[in-house]
């Protein structure tokens, strides 16, 4: 590919995880729950009192949260891999960059957690179709990949295993380490409930429609060369 495709696919993938991010946080602030592989982060921001650094009482967000999870993600993945390439470096500034659009996201959207049902339906709906566009997004750039499913994918070369259903136990273990914690901080499934299952079962789907109406943009890049 000449500088100019790979500069396109670069900000193309940017674009993804900034949309991803933000059908994320649509997804979080419905009150019914985060998607899968949030959960675990979003319940432990909900249960983490602000520390003091330095005078100055500082939050530990739902991105800082997802950044040290995807930090672990690859970790493994390079574990797993034997190696650690650049490729894998640059997902340390894209997990960055996805987690700090996640936090400012759930700054700007207003929460409906114990509003009405129907408005939470709605920003559910709004998240996962969001959500969805944004991977495909990620995934036609075909350059890089967030860590978590970059671990994913290891894990199913390393195991022989089918993407697609060892995405579904990893996405399932996050969600009951997720509820686990929740129950045992509330006493119930805080940051764990139908918007997830609805999540889970939703985006597949979307991300496959979105991927066949926007093969097109494939075509803007040309085909990659084999290295």
């Amino acid at each position: 590919m000449s500088k100019t495709e790979t500069c396109k696919r670069y900000l193309m993938f940017l674009v993804g995880v900034l949309v991803c991010a933000t059908g994320i946080s649509f997804i979080t602030r419905a009150g019914l729950g985060t998607s899968p592989i949030s959960s675990t982060p979003f319940v432990l921001s909900l249960i983490t009192p602000p520390v003091t650094v330095a005078g100055h009482t500082v939050a530990i967000t739902m991105g800082v949260y997802t950044f040290a999870f995807n930090m672990l993600f690859l970790v493994g993945e390079a574990l797993l891999v034997r190696r650690f390439t650049w490729k894998q470096a640059l997902q340390i500034p894209a997990t960055i960059f996805f987690s700090l659009c996640m936090d400012e996201a759930l700054s700007l959207i207003p929460s409906q957690y114990g509003g009405p049902y129907p408005m939470s339906v709605l920003y559910l709906a709004i998240g996962c179709v969001v959500m969805s566009l944004g991977i495909t997004l990620e995934v036609l750039a075909d350059v890089i990949m967030l860590p978590g499913e970059a671990f994913v994918r290891a894990l199913s070369r390393k195991s022989k295993g089918q993407f697609g259903n060892v995405k579904v136990i990893f996405d399932s273990t996050l969600t009951v380490i997720a509820a686990i914690i929740a129950l045992f901080a509330f006493h119930k499934l805080n940051g764990v409930r139908e918007g997830t299952v609805i999540s889970a079962l939703l985006v597949g789907q979307l991300v496959k429609l979105f991927t066949k109406k926007l093969s097109f943009l494939k075509k803007l890049f040309g085909e990659k060369q084999s290295a």
